[in-house]
């Protein structure tokens, strides 16, 4: 008999809006922001990325820099709500360019 501390884990599901069809490797490449109420996500399996040429979510340069941005910043001294050390200023300076340059 099997017992939830023993049970194999369910496969992933997730939904691909290229194929339009289910898939156990969709990973969120997009997120369509609303003026009120809740955004909504898009995502895409992986033979569509990989066709489609597209990067997930975490994988996009300007959310990459974010995170190094952040990282920085929660652990930095010279880092303040009144300015930035000048390692948090030039991450905060690649993080503006990877915005400017999203899609």
């Amino acid at each position: 008999m099997t017992t939830p501390l023993n049970a194999p884990a369910p496969a992933p599901f997730g939904w691909c809006h290229w194929h339009k069809g289910p898939s156990g490797t969709a990973a969120m490449v997009d997120v369509i922001e609303q003026g009120s109420g809740p955004g909504a996500g898009l995502y895409a399996c992986s033979p569509c990325r990989e066709q489609h040429g597209l990067r997930s979510v975490v994988e996009q340069p300007h959310e990459v820099a974010y995170r190094d941005y952040l990282l920085h910043t929660t652990d930095c001294e010279g880092c303040s709500r009144i300015g930035r050390c000048k390692v948090g200023g030039r991450l905060r300076d690649i993080y503006q360019k990877a915005l400017d340059a999203a899609p």
